[in-house]
């Protein structure tokens, strides 16, 4: 992963240093107008939609061996009227799979930029190979702020969540478990790194540590564990 990583990083400033001596005089470019991440303000009723992977590393107790598991994502952003926007989100491993919706409310300042969010997440997943036989539905709530930085051709964001849990209903065989009440599952810290490549295309490095106690792509597995875990996640999207 840290040979990836640097390669991207490599290429990230060869592209900017490129794109520098060739632009035109006249390039009106602006990050905040072409990025995902960055809580910026979003046209009114514009569309973006952006395509990637995630590389998650999870607990070796949860899966018995170190697994990075690339997870696909797709991210969309839609503008509202008075600095509001809605954001979704679908993240699948076919066995388990997170489908997420909320608003944000922006605010800029310069080169700066805030905003505060709240997604409902519903996590569908099944395992019926290797003698299981498991079933899980899981709502989820996502209270999280961003704070941004842009540069002309580059952004940087961070963003932290709060990840409780709604209702869980897990199904292993003959046995099923329901837990209907709101508990605090943990949460999440995020860096975005969004780079203009050329023209109007950008492309996003995610760094993502997710301290959680139940974690969505293994509910399927039937876990038993009562212990909060570190979850690293390193994501790699280019907005369309």
């Amino acid at each position: 992963m840290r040979k990836v990583l640097f390669i991207l990083l490599f290429v990230f400033s060869l592209s900017g240093f490129v794109f520098s001596q060739n632009q035109c005089i006249q390039d009106t470019f602006d990050i905040a107008n072409h990025s995902m991440r960055f809580p910026h303000q979003y046209k009114t009723w514009g569309f973006q939609i952006g395509a990637g992977l995630l590389m998650v590393k999870p607990p070796m107790d949860l899966l018995e061996n170190a697994i990075q598991a690339p997870l696909v994502n797709i991210h969309m952003t839609f503008g509202l009227p008075w600095k509001f926007s809605l954001e979704g989100d679908v993240t699948t491993l076919l066995v388990s799979n997170q489908f997420s919706l909320g608003p944000r409310l922006g605010f800029n300042w310069k080169n700066f930029s805030f905003n505060v969010g709240y997604d409902i997440a519903f996590v569908y997943g099944q395992l019926r190979q290797f003698g299981f036989d498991n079933n899980t539905k899981v709502w989820i709530h996502y209270p999280n702020i961003s704070l941004g930085y842009k540069l002309k051709k580059m952004a940087f964001t961070l963003k932290a969540e709060v990840v409780t849990l709604a209702s869980v209903s897990q199904r292993c065989g003959e046995n099923e478990v329901v837990h209907t009440n709101n508990f605090f599952n943990g949460f999440t810290g995020a860096l975005y790194l969004e780079q203009r490549l050329w023209k109007d295309h950008v492309f996003i490095i995610g760094f993502k540590d997710s301290y959680e106690k139940f974690y969505w792509p293994t509910w399927m597995l039937f876990t038993t564990f009562n212990r909060y875990y570190h979850i690293p996640e390193l994501s790699f999207t280019w907005i369309l």
